[in-house]
């Protein structure tokens, strides 16, 4: 529209200039057209429009002069000579402009296409800087967990290592005595009281041992289950059997009392085995006299109970749930502190979220502690599911 407009008033100029006086130098307004070819952008018509205007202008000038005054110092040419250098220097300041524009645009261009590259590269910086911060608390998190660990580790060492060191030592000894004692035929007698003590420290042992394979296992994750079905009653006659050493040696009775009806489940069997197999040991350990009994129930909800009672020194109020921290331990009915690494109920306790179970306790101080496993009501296989 601009080029039109440039061409427009040019052709108007010129046939204005043709009718009018000499005196009228129209060329002066020649600069106006100028100025929208400029405002086109257009760099050849600015100057073809001021060839053009140029040339128009003395032909004009040669058709309004009468013939023979045509003079070199005459004052109409000379006024025509400076509209044309006006008109000149008018295209070159424009076309300088215009030049300058172009510049300036195209540095406009190189800048924004600059500003898009190094948006570019800091989004790509931002996402880098994300992903090195989350990369960083990542390992932050894995050098945590891997001190807590280290730290576990150490503790479990430190505290296991008295109770490991007792059972042993106490073998040792004991293998000692029987094998005196077989030289001499007079001590003879003393020979199966000495070999139920041995016993007793073996599976005192033993149960140390599971205990830390527990642990280890829970920290390193790598806990699986594998359900099976089987018969309650039979697995803890099973395990009074074979914890019966320990109770010996303290003259507990070791009691295992069945439910009304037979009760089956369907869980993982040597989970629930650990989980029995702590919370009785842990009952033989802190009773001095009595007895330790296993009983089975189902609740009206129909979940089965699992109980260990024991008629030990009890634990008060406050310090019920303390007992399920790890490495926790608790004074005894004297004000004594407790031996013991403390984390057999913890395992018990894990163990048993594992298989949908719950841990609770009830205890007065001084008189014993009753420990109750209670199961999801879908472990308990009815009757016309269960197997002979």
């Amino acid at each position: 529209m601009a080029a039109v407009a440039a061409v427009i008033l040019a052709a108007a100029a010129i046939a204005i200039d043709w009718s009018t006086w000499i005196e009228l130098n129209v060329s002066i307004a020649f600069t106006v057209p100028l100025l929208f070819a400029a405002a086109a952008r257009n760099r050849r018509l600015l100057w073809g429009l001021t060839a053009v205007l140029i040339c128009m202008t003395f032909v004009v000038y040669s058709s309004q002069i009468p013939p023979g005054e045509f003079a070199l110092h005459e004052k109409f040419f000379i006024d025509r000579v400076l509209s044309s250098a006006t008109v000149l220097v008018a295209a070159i300041v424009l076309s300088a402009w215009m030049r300058l524009i172009q510049v300036i645009d195209a540095q406009s261009d190189v800048l924004a296409e600059q500003m898009e590259r190094l948006e570019a590269i800091n989004r790509e910086l931002l996402h880098h800087k994300e992903e090195i911060t989350r990369r960083n608390e990542e390992l932050d998190l894995r050098r945590r967990a891997a001190e807590e660990a280290s730290g576990r580790k150490t503790r479990l060492l430190r505290s296991a290592s008295h109770d490991i060191r007792t059972p042993v030592s106490a073998i040792n000894m004991m293998a000692e005595v029987i094998r005196r004692t077989a030289q001499n035929p007079l001590l003879a007698p003393n020979v199966p009281g000495l070999a139920e003590r041995l016993q007793s420290n073996a599976t005192s042992l033993a149960e140390l041992l599971g205990e830390i394979l527990d642990a280890s296992s829970f920290d390193s994750g790598h806990v699986e289950l594998r359900e099976s079905e089987f018969a309650v009653h039979e697995l803890l006659v099973q395990e009074c059997h074979r914890l019966s050493p320990l109770a010996n040696v303290k003259k507990l009775r070791l009691v295992v009392e069945p439910a009304e009806r037979a009760l089956r489940l369907r869980t993982d069997r040597l989970k629930f085995m650990r989980i029995v197999s702590n919370l009785t040991s842990n009952a033989i350990k802190y009773t001095e006299r009595g007895q330790v009994t296993l009983a089975t129930a189902v609740s009206p909800a129909g979940e089965p109970l699992i109980q260990v009672r024991d008629t030990g020194i009890g634990i008060a109020a406050g310090q019920l749930e303390r007992i399920f921290e790890e490495y926790s331990q608790i004074p005894g009915a004297d004000g004594s502190p407790e031996e013991g690494w403390g984390i057999g109920l913890v395992i018990c306790r894990r163990m048993a979220k594992l298989i949908g179970a719950n841990v609770d306790v009830e205890s007065v101080l001084g008189e014993g502690s009753t420990f109750t496993v209670r199961l999801p009501a879908a472990a308990r296989l009815t009757e016309p599911q269960a197997r002979p």
